[in-house]
């Protein structure tokens, strides 16, 4: 068989490597190897993406780059599955940047982004720095050097910190596929629960922790959002659990159980109006409803996918995710 190095002519390592950072996308890692060898980007993925298969591909790299294979393969999820990243069975994977102290101390380089690859719903901050590092950005992003925009410290906020370690326990005990499939139901629910001034002061006091200076006006969306993360996680404890789940969906007397003890974890600091009540008991029964029959259905694509398989594939949904969570920064903190 002809090898691909001898179709496209010889592959020269570059003059200068660095290694990648854990979960490090595939276009970052190629555009700070450009960046240290003042290449355009393109020059790097060249032979790269001539190659004629997945193991090619990974052995080119790995002569540009000077590391080794498995290294690649271990820090860059898009190279340790064959086929197209994220997999059409993968429904949370997305970009963010790196918390950019930890790239600094990694890297040595203080001047350069590094975007990875995050479980949506898992990773808001660095544990290790208490740094905000939950950013909404664009899916094309050509500029990965200078400092990264919409990071901020949480230290004088160690609630915000500490409903992160919780986060990371609920992903460890509950499994990532329940806690996520409670997610985005608990963000949507809470969010409501915010219009009605449920817990105002709470919110505005991790506020003004986190931002003493600013005015209330010019206070961006992701410190909202990291305000939110205690109340956030709270809810999600609750509602991940089998006993508090099974009992918002049983007899009115356990709904009212579960009504006292959503009351008990989450005070209300604003009473709400007297025709905002029935929507709150209404909704909280339907957003338990509404997470038990995503877990099913997420449980029945994984039965359907593992029956047409002949063995485990290298895509397969809980295998990428635990890769993702075991190489995210500060996740065993």
């Amino acid at each position: 068989m002809t090898n691909s190095a001898d179709l496209y002519g010889p592959v020269w390592p570059l003059p200068l490597a660095t290694t990648p950072f854990p979960n490090e996308t595939l276009r970052s890692y190629v555009a700070r190897l450009a960046l240290l060898n003042r290449l355009p980007p393109e020059r790097v993925l060249r032979r790269f993406y001539t190659a004629e298969s997945p193991m090619d591909n990974v052995r080119l790299l790995a002569i540009r780059s000077g590391q080794t294979p498995h290294l690649l393969m271990r820090q860059l999820p898009e190279l340790a599955t064959p086929g197209p990243w994220p997999h059409e069975q993968h429904e949370n994977p997305a970009r963010s940047w790196a918390c950019h102290p930890c790239v600094a101390a990694r890297t040595g380089r203080d001047d350069w982004k590094v975007e990875i690859w995050a479980i949506s719903g898992h990773h808001h901050l660095c544990v290790k720095h208490r740094r905000w590092t939950r950013t909404h950005h664009g899916h094309y992003m050509a500029n990965f050097a200078g400092a990264v925009d919409g990071q901020f410290n949480l230290n004088r906020a160690p609630e915000i910190i500490h409903a992160q370690r919780r986060l990371h326990r609920l992903f460890r005990r509950r499994t990532p596929r329940r806690v996520l499939a409670a997610y985005q139901e608990c963000v949507d629910f809470w969010r409501e629960l915010a219009k009605h001034g449920y817990a105002i002061n709470r919110t505005e006091r991790l506020l003004d922790l986190i931002a003493p200076d600013e005015p209330i006006a010019h206070r961006s969306y992701a410190k909202r959002e990291a305000a939110r993360l205690p109340d956030l996680v709270e809810m999600l404890g609750l509602y991940t659990s089998p006993v508090w789940r099974h009992r918002a969906l049983g007899s009115p007397r356990d709904v009212q159980l579960f009504h006292r003890e959503f009351e008990r974890r989450l005070p209300p600091e604003r009473q709400l109006r007297t025709t905002a009540i029935p929507w709150f008991r209404r909704e909280a029964t339907l957003v338990a409803e509404r997470i038990t029959e995503r877990m099913d259905e997420q449980e029945r694509q994984l039965m359907r996918v593992a029956s047409a398989a002949s063995g485990t594939p290298e895509w397969w949904p809980p295998l990428i995710m635990h890769k993702l969570l075991r190489h995210t920064p500060s996740y065993g903190r």
